[in-house]
């Protein structure tokens, strides 16, 4: 789930971006003079989301006059498209853009085509017990349950090297 780190006096702090059923999502940039929780009123910067989970594209929407810069620049026409470590700064406020999740045992979605374990090689299915990457450049599926505890057998993905620790935390928090 995408997510800003915020400095909370010294200590970096990741706030989860609301992840809504819908293919559009909007929120208020926090610490906006003027800022109101309902999208679109009031409000002279936003992140929106479009997509479902897995695709969804991640862009910051800023009016002419708010004091918002993404990675040192103004966003061009008011719109700018998010990646992950991209670095927003509102007014004075720096807040700092990630797509790492955590990982997460969860229900296998049904897939459209079969997807195999990264590990075992043998197919997922719907409903099983499983954990995605959290890496956001690998997002590679494994079984994880008694029987089949794929993700957690050794000790990093497979395909990207992160660790597959299921409390591992975030392998990036911003240094500045």
């Amino acid at each position: 789930m995408a997510h800003m780190w915020r400095n909370d006096g010294g200590i970096w702090e990741a706030v989860k971006l609301a992840q809504a059923q819908t293919d559009v999502a909007a929120l208020a940039l926090p610490h906006l003079e003027n800022a109101s929780p309902r999208a679109g009123r009031g409000v002279k910067a936003q992140i929106i989301r479009t997509g479902r989970s897995g695709m969804e594209v991640w862009a910051v929407l800023a009016a002419p006059d708010a004091l918002v810069r993404v990675n040192g620049g103004v966003p061009t026409a008011g719109v700018c498209v998010l990646s992950d470590r991209d670095e927003v700064r509102v007014g004075q406020t720096q807040l700092f853009f990630s797509t790492e999740s955590l990982a997460v045992v969860e229900p296998f979605p049904a897939p459209e085509r079969a997807v195999y374990c990264a590990r075992c090689r043998r197919p997922i299915e719907a409903g099983s017990p499983a954990v995605r990457c959290p890496c956001p450049q690998c997002s590679t599926w494994y079984h994880q349950s008694a029987d089949l505890a794929c993700f957690t057998y050794a000790d990093k993905c497979t395909i990207c090297g992160r660790p597959s620790e299921l409390d591992a935390g975030f392998t990036w928090v911003p240094e500045v």
